[in-house]
């Protein structure tokens, strides 16, 4: 779900190409994990946000600006990107809107873009929701096979401690992604 959402928002709506300019909020969270590497792979510059905590997994995926978003912020060293990945929303959604260039994109998962400032920028937004895709998730089988796409997993569960695995979820402040075991694989 991870990929398929940045996919989803990156390629299908943010149009994102070689040459631009995107800044990831949550660069090493299970969205953001995925972004920069397919920002990465389309041959964009990113600029992505983490905790102090998370710089070094920036740095892993090749981020070409890693921002610790507890000492600096992010709009004194973002400017005129060509697009925005939110899935922060409230006060970083309404601060991404003055590093967008004009006839740029700001792309939320989590808030509805505010229209006065849009037009203040002259940018455009979209609200993004995954939805099933073939062909997206055919195109990033093909970058996870390649090795342009690897998933992060933070840690791997066993089933019975799904409500843990919810709980650090509901954090928001998970690196990459937890997974649920669902079953030793059967030996020999």
């Amino acid at each position: 779900m991870g990929a398929l959402t940045a996919w989803q928002a990156l390629v299908d709506v943010g149009q994102l190409r070689a040459g631009q300019t995107i800044l990831i909020h949550g660069g090493s969270g299970g969205v953001g994990s995925f972004a920069v590497q397919i920002a990465k792979a389309r041959g964009a510059r990113v600029i992505a946000t983490a905790s102090t905590a998370n710089q070094d997994l920036l740095k892993q995926l090749y981020v070409d600006v890693a921002i610790d978003y507890t000492k600096t912020r992010f709009e004194d060293v973002a400017k005129d990107v060509d697009a925005v990945l939110d899935p922060v929303g409230k006060e970083t959604l309404a601060r991404s809107y003055g590093v967008v260039k004009k006839g740029g994109i700001v792309m939320s998962l989590v808030a509805r873009p505010d229209p006065v400032e849009l037009q203040k920028h002259g940018i455009r937004s979209a609200s993004i929701s995954v939805h099933p895709d073939t062909a997206d998730l055919t195109e990033i089988a093909q970058l996870v096979d390649a090795g342009k796409i690897k998933p992060v997993v933070t840690e791997v569960l066993p089933l019975n401690d799904a409500v843990k695995a919810q709980q650090q979820a509901a954090t928001h402040h998970t690196r990459g992604k937890v997974v649920l075991r669902i079953a030793d694989e059967p030996k020999g």
